[in-house]
């Protein structure tokens, strides 16, 4: 309760002002920044990102120094094929409004396009790494292709040039083969859920071995629909094997990855899955001319035999071999009679030149030119005049006959 003397004075606003309800304000303000910032492009990172039911994304751009508040509606979150994650740097179009209910200012997304890497790129390697995550991605969950399929379904489009190559290279490879074709849109808005379709058909046909999911080259957005969720999860559910033959060899898709088998383009995979066949044919050829071969070479064999137990055959055998024996023993005789025949008369050669040296060194020659031989009694021969006494009888041995010599006296020189 104010007393009497209370400052109060009651708040009067200036005659030319104008009083404004919240709604009032709140509504300026709205119209204000809405219309001053209605085609804005803001980068920041990602934070507390959410995303509802009803396909709405809330979050919040942020950098170092202030945070702004974003709402991007399901009609627009759409099209936006990378997941949202707190930390991610985009750059985001749209316009500012205001919330009156909490008097709050936010930037309505129009488009979302992350910072250093492409947005196509960006949901690859989002879906990729949930995948494999998940486990889906393991060689070891991946199924065997049957050796020899009867029946094989085609997910493709059926106006595209992939369905003419798969047909035409099954019937070149094996004509037994049963196929079915399930039509699929491959390229364009709902093409994801199309080809989804198309598998969940073929799964009910019982007899059904394997499933073929094919198309043509293209570019990243042409293939777009094989990098989505829901194709990657058809597969995955899919109760038989599955074939993938999307694009180009140096295309790789989720589709790729998530398959039991990826092939490099459409006809490799028709290739693939006839290759038991053509691989049978051909290991069945191999076998039958391997066989020829062995059965001819055990008769040629037992030919051989035979003709070994043929008295007349033996008979021609061991006589040739006797006739080749005697030849090589006529051969031997002669060249032993040739070598010795050689021998001998070196020999003899050598035997004259060796005589002859031992003629000339002789004694014989020496007493011829007049020398001879003086000996003792005893028969010591006489080399040196001291050995000899006056008196002493010598014999003197001549180049015929011999001499009794008495020696009268000895000298120490010829004169």
């Amino acid at each position: 309760m104010l007393s009497a003397k209370s400052s109060y004075q009651p708040l009067r606003p200036a005659a030319a002002s104008t009083v404004f309800t919240v709604s009032e304000l709140t509504g300026k303000i709205k119209d204000a920044l809405e219309t001053s910032f209605d085609y804005i492009y803001v980068t920041g990172e990602i934070s507390n990102a959410k995303l509802y039911p009803s396909g709405h994304w809330y979050f919040s751009l942020k950098d170092q120094d202030a945070t702004l508040p974003c709402v991007c509606f399901s009609k627009t979150s759409q099209s936006i094929r990378f997941q949202l994650e707190d930390g991610l740097m985009v750059v985001a179009r749209g316009k500012l409004s205001v919330y009156p209910p909490r008097g709050a200012y936010q930037m309505v997304i129009m488009a979302l396009e992350p910072v250093g890497i492409g947005e196509w790129q960006l949901a690859f390697e989002q879906l990729k790494a949930k995948l494999e995550a998940e486990g889906h991605l393991d060689q070891a969950r991946k199924r065997a292709i049957p050796m020899l399929p009867s029946k094989i379904g085609v997910v493709t489009s059926p106006a595209g040039a992939a369905v003419q190559d798969i047909i035409n290279t099954l019937k070149r490879r094996n004509k037994a083969l049963n196929v079915v074709i399930s039509p699929a849109k491959v390229q364009g808005e709902g093409s994801a859920e199309s080809v989804a379709d198309a598998l969940l058909l073929l799964q009910a046909i019982d007899d059904l071995d394997v499933i073929i999911v094919a198309r043509g080259g293209g570019s990243i957005e042409d293939l777009w629909s094989f990098n989505t969720e829901v194709v990657a999860r058809a597969v995955l559910n899919s109760r038989v094997p599955v074939i993938s033959g999307v694009g180009h060899e140096t295309d790789v898709t989720i589709c790729d990855l998530v398959a039991d088998l990826r092939a490099p383009t459409p006809t490799a995979a028709a290739e693939l899955v006839a290759r038991g066949y053509a691989e049978l044919s051909d290991k069945w050829h191999q076998l039958t001319n391997r066989m020829i071969t062995r059965v001819e070479e055990k008769i040629a064999r037992g030919q051989r035999r035979l003709s070994d137990l043929n008295p007349r055959m033996s008979l021609l055998r061991y006589h040739d071999r006797l006739r080749h024996l005697q030849a090589k023993v006529l051969f031997c005789r002669e060249n032993l009679t040739s070598k010795m025949s050689h021998k001998l008369s070196t020999t003899r050669h050598r035997l004259k030149q060796e005589s002859e040296k031992l003629m000339a060194l002789g004694p014989q020659n020496v007493m011829a030119r007049g020398f001879a031989v003086l000996r003792k009694a005893d028969g010591t021969l006489v080399r040196d005049f001291k050995s000899v006494v006056p008196g002493e009888t010598l014999e003197a041995l001549l180049e015929s006959g011999r001499l009794i010599v008495e020696v009268k006296e000895t000298k120490d020189n010829w004169w």
